[in-house]
């Protein structure tokens, strides 16, 4: 694995992000991107400072948004890919990850970017991104060895993920909300300042309510109504108890911030 540092790594109060940084290709993901990702989504997990993390690529050369090109395909024709498949243990890594995950997208983000990115919690994307999945366009299989037919399925539905797989269309920021890909579009420009205003939101939050609101949620579409009922249960008795709800009540009436007006 090479030396040079392709991931910047920047700290924002309780926020971590993490950026994927090559900009003469595109941000694509050599081994050392992949690698450095991993050691790095290691680190804050490990760190109960962090509160959130962000995923996002920096600008091209020229200037122009980008998220990542995906797989380096150079590399890998080279054969000089690791042969572990860092991708897969880096997607699980995130999703099984109870610090928050936001994926920040503008520009290009295609077919392992996007795998990357539907491994995060949330995905917040500029209206000019340009998202795709070119798994069976370009390599002839669809499936992604990430977990990409998997996730996108499970995101936007077995038709929707079909519509993308099988006809290779790009879709901008707009499509990406409309179809339950994305959770909020908004313009370029302002892009940055929208994520970190969500970031800070889920940073705000309680970190123990928020690391036992993640362990359940992931687990929700696996399991019947009463599982996950009997689910929420069991992990809330794993987590720190928080304040009871009589006095959270009281909290917020003292604040005057109920939201009923009450």
């Amino acid at each position: 694995m090479s030396d040079q540092t392709v991931i910047e790594v920047e700290q924002r109060g309780h926020v971590r992000i993490l950026r994927i940084s090559r900009p003469a290709s595109m941000n694509a993901l050599s081994s050392a991107v992949l690698h450095q990702l991993i050691e790095a989504v290691g680190e804050l997990r490990r760190d109960p400072e962090v509160r959130c993390f962000v995923l996002t690529g920096a600008p091209r050369a020229d200037g122009t948004p980008c998220f990542s090109a995906g797989v380096d395909l150079k590399e890998a024709a080279a054969g000089a890919m690791a042969p572990e498949n860092p991708g897969l243990r880096l997607t699980q890594l995130i999703d099984e990850c109870l610090t928050p995950s936001i994926a920040v997208v503008d520009g290009v983000c295609t077919t392992g970017a996007l795998e990357l990115a539907m491994a995060c919690d949330l995905r917040i994307v500029a209206d000019t991104a340009r998202i795709s999945d070119w798994h069976l366009a370009r390599l002839g299989a669809g499936l992604g060895a990430w977990g990409a037919s998997t996730r996108l399925a499970r995101l936007v539905g077995v038709a929707q993920a079909k519509d993308l797989i099988l006809t290779g269309k790009v879709i901008d920021g707009q499509e990406a909300l409309r179809i339950g890909l994305a959770q909020r579009v908004v313009p370029s420009a302002t892009l940055w300042d929208e994520a970190m205003r969500v970031v800070d939101a889920v940073a705000g939050m309680r970190p123990e309510g928020v690391r036992m609101t993640l362990a359940h949620l992931d687990k929700v579409q696996d399991l019947s109504k009463e599982a996950s009922l009997a689910f929420a249960r069991q992990v809330g008795q794993w987590f720190s108890p928080g304040p009871r709800f009589e006095e959270s009540a009281k909290g917020i009436l003292e604040r005057k911030d109920d939201p009923s007006g009450a």
